[in-house]
């Protein structure tokens, strides 16, 4: 447990990309990159019926990118365990069904939900986290439909996360950039 809660005081909290963004101006006038905030907490306390003893920490993850003119919302439920290798596990669960999209929120002090009912994402690949000196990094591909590819890399280290993801259509992508979002947390 001792790894999956560093990895857990890594990702938890407020962050956004400010940094990158002023980065990016800087050097070329220009900014390519989404301004993104991303909110990550521990919500265990909210899931009605979770095993005694239970060795993981479900996590409602939510991202906000604002393309200018429009915002982009996604909110996730992961669960985060550790595997025989002592490796961190990301699992993806749907959003339960009976709250709506966008009461999935850490900041929803109501929000509650059964652990019973909870059904993991069948679209999604399982995201192992490999540890090397302090610094856990990840990558995983995920088929969500016929020739739609999905490609997340991670990298996570205390206060500071590199973040890609990538949908493509036929080879061709559609969403998303190779450039990684760099996160910092502000909270």
């Amino acid at each position: 447990m001792e790894k999956l809660n560093k990895f857990i005081s890594y990702s938890k909290g407020i962050f956004n990309n400010e940094n990158q963004i002023k980065e990016e101006k800087a050097a070329t006038g220009e900014v390519g990159t989404p301004e993104a905030k991303h909110i990550a907490e521990v919500c265990n306390d909210k899931i009605q019926n979770l095993p005694k003893g239970f060795k993981g920490y479900f996590m409602i993850d939510e991202t906000y990118y604002n393309h200018g003119d429009k915002v982009t919302e996604l909110h996730h439920l992961f669960l985060y365990t550790v595997n025989e290798n002592n490796q961190v596990v990301l699992t993806s669960y749907d959003l339960p069904k009976e709250i709506e999209y966008k009461d999935f929120i850490n900041s929803n002090d109501k929000l509650t939900f059964d652990y019973n009912k909870l059904e993991k994402n069948s679209k999604f690949t399982p995201i192992v986290f490999k540890e090397e000196d302090g610094v856990f990094i990840a990558e995983s591909e995920a088929e969500f439909a016929p020739g739609v590819i999905f490609t997340a890399r991670q990298k996570n280290l205390d206060g500071k996360m590199y973040v890609t993801e990538v949908f493509r259509k036929n080879g061709e992508i559609v969403s998303g950039s190779e450039e990684p979002i760099v996160y910092h947390r502000v909270k």
